[in-house]
């Protein structure tokens, strides 16, 4: 997987723009390390830039590393970057953290080919509902990005483009068994279709899969505990249609995810399995308008529906919920003569939410004001300036956001890189904020926006036509963070001090005839944390996530279009609660993985897979990130898999 630092500009084009097929696929496997540096790059906008050149830090991972390394899903491939790792929450969901802080919580924007998967009433996303089968490149923001998408990317951005028409060619189809020690691996079906014609292209992909969460035994703190093979059912329907033509582009994604657990919300285990359902879908459609050379004028209009955490049981939770969520942007893009650019534009979101016409009339359980339905609207400002000299690459943005609800915010970013034979250098400096969700709100009035800064700093050196190292600093700073905790039995949130971290990413690329290798070091410390709820105790750790984390993703070509694909995370020790009240220091952790690929099998049409993970069985848990009442979630044992895909 390229873990290197790849700068990208955040330009606030991107705020309407969803990737269309249209976007060029990149092959990773015919680059040179000197092309993977400079690939040209939009995460976010219409505009693209030399990666080294543009002001901004992400990982890149492209469909070649994810087929290689036999990534299974999304959080297999998000392990491997540097500063990323995860925790659970509640119910055996799973979230981000990013450079140590807990970010699933509407701090980290999940975009699947530009639509917003976070639902508006805590702010998260589902990472185990993307098919990863069907993902083309996934960018991962580890830094501030409201001053492109607003308050939901306070700490990070998670953007997926799935496979376009140019990608696909034609009719394809995957399919993968997996086997855990005591069984339940996952199982999927993937059917995709896409062609270009004259006037534009169509695509359309579906995907169905079932599996167990996984396959050992949960032990809540109170002693009760339940085996989650055949109890922790996962099972994920995806229909993801694209179409564009002469007049404009139009997306539909069609999202059905169903789960079921025991461990519920706090310490105590159900003493049933209870369905929890995320059913969701996405439209957008929109249109570039070319007024001339260099001016570009985009409307765009997305509505989402979204029924999160469903799943009405009378006794354990009577509040079923669904979201309409509307958003209309129009984006302007001029570059001038000389090399400066401009973007800017606005934008207008309206979220209504509604509970289900069968829960109890109990105050709890409604929204604000008492209500059995809201609305909240947000209109948005946003401008960004780029200009290039021979002292470097400038870049001054902003976005102006004003919620019905809450205080304004302002997220500006400034920018400076240079790139000098084989160095680069970059300077960022940037804020951003965490808007407060439905049910935030809900339990508290008067919730304000937590407000996050943060400096980078970043160099890079290319010492040799084969090998590339970069390093990078950071401090975060997180004033009146939404927390959640318990007081009197009551669960609620509210504004509490201040949090962050600080600390260092290195990594390093060797890219060869034969194959490539990347290995990364990310180490952050607990920084201005006055929230007891997130403290692990010791003064330079935050609950969950190791404070120093190894990864190492390579593929070797052995023999003709056969590889060999090891990858391994090294964590070196977490801190987590073993009991209410009782936190201490969890074992190092060694999470290696191989996969075997063959691949140009039957005229080019056959590719397969086996991919052996968790080799040494690590007995590896996932960590609640905050005083929260869960014990550790087991992971998955030892599994192994085999894929198998064609192409007609």
């Amino acid at each position: 997987m390229r873990r290197l630092l790849l700068p990208i500009l955040l330009l606030p084009a991107a705020a309407a723009a969803s990737p269309g097929g249209d976007l060029d696929f990149f092959d990773f496997e015919r680059a040179s390390l000197d092309e993977t540096l400079n690939v040209r790059t939009a995460v976010a906008s219409r505009l693209d830039f030399s990666a080294r050149e543009a002001p901004g830090i992400v990982t890149v991972i492209t469909r070649t590393e994810i087929i290689n390394s036999g990534a299974r899903n999304l959080a297999d491939a998000l392990r491997l970057a540097p500063g990323l790792d995860l925790g659970v929450d509640v119910e055996s969901t799973l979230g981000v953290g990013i450079r140590g802080n807990w970010a699933y919580e509407g701090k980290v924007l999940v975009l699947v080919d530009g639509q917003r998967y976070n639902e508006p009433f805590f702010g998260t996303a589902q990472i185990g509902r993307i098919p990863i089968e069907q993902v083309e490149k996934i960018e991962i923001i580890r830094g501030p990005g409201s001053s492109v998408y607003g308050g939901f990317a306070g700490l990070g951005v998670i953007k997926i483009d799935t496979r376009g028409a140019k990608a696909l060619d034609g009719a394809e189809a995957a399919a993968a068994y997996g086997r855990m020690q005591r069984g339940g691996g996952e199982t999927y079906a993937n059917l995709a279709y896409g062609k270009v014609h004259e006037n534009g292209e169509f695509s359309a992909q579906f995907h169905r899969s079932g599996a167990d969460r996984g396959d050992r035994r949960y032990t809540d703190f109170n002693g009760g505990s339940y085996g989650m093979n055949g109890a922790s059912d996962v099972e994920s329907r995806n229909l993801n249609l694209y179409s564009r033509n002469r007049w404009f582009t139009a997306r539909l994604i069609a999202d059905r995810y169903r789960t079921t657990q025991q461990d519920h919300y706090d310490d105590t285990v159900l003493s049933r399995p209870l369905a929890r359902n995320f059913d969701a879908y996405f439209t957008e459609l929109s249109r570039e308008l070319l007024l001339d050379d260099n001016f570009t004028l985009t409307p765009s209009f997305n509505y989402t529906y979204q029924e999160p955490f469903n799943g009405y049981d009378a006794v354990e939770y009577p509040r079923d919920k669904a979201s309409h969520s509307s958003r209309l942007t129009l984006v302007a893009a001029y570059a001038a003569p000389g090399g400066t650019r401009l973007s800017g534009g606005a934008e207008y979101s309206l979220d209504k939410a509604i509970l289900a016409d069968n829960t109890p009339e109990v105050p709890l359980y409604y929204f604000k004001g008492g209500k059995r339905d809201v609305k909240y609207a947000n209109s948005a400002l946003f401008l960004e300036g780029l200009t290039q000299s021979s002292l470097g690459l400038f870049s001054i943005g902003a976005r102006y956001d004003k919620h019905q609800e809450f205080d304004h915010a302002f997220s500006p970013r400034l920018a400076w890189t240079k790139v000098f034979g084989g160095v680069h250098a970059k300077v960022i400096y940037s804020r951003s904020f965490r808007a407060p969700g439905i049910d935030n709100l809900a339990m508290n009035s008067g919730l304000r926006p937590e407000r996050v800064t943060v400096t980078e700093l970043e160099t890079g050196y290319k010492l040799t036509d084969y090998l590339f190292v970069s390093a990078n600093v950071y401090d975060i700073r997180i004033k009146d963070p939404i927390v959640f905790y318990v007081e009197n039995s009551a669960q609620k949130y509210g504004n509490y001090g201040r949090t962050g971290t600080n600390g260092l990413e290195l990594t390093a690329r060797l890219k060869r005839t034969w194959g490539y290798a990347d290995a990364s070091y990310s180490r952050y410390a607990a920084a201005h944390n006055t929230v007891d709820f997130y403290s692990a105790g010791t003064g330079g750790e935050l609950l969950a996530f190791a404070r120093d984390k190894f990864a190492f993703n390579s593929s070797f070509r052995m023999a003709g279009d056969f590889s060999v694909n090891p990858s391994a995370v090294y964590l070196a020790g977490r801190y987590g609660y073993r009991s209410p009240g009782n936190v201490s220091r969890f074992d190092d952790i060694l999470l290696a993985n191989v996969n075997f690929s063959l691949k140009n099998l039957a005229g080019g049409r056959l590719e397969l897979g086996l991919g052996l993970y968790d080799i040494f069985s690590s007995g590896y848990s996932y960590l609640q990130p905050y005083d929260g009442g869960h014990a550790p979630l087991p992971a998955q044992s030892r599994e192994a898999r085999l894929r198998l895909a064609c192409k007609f």
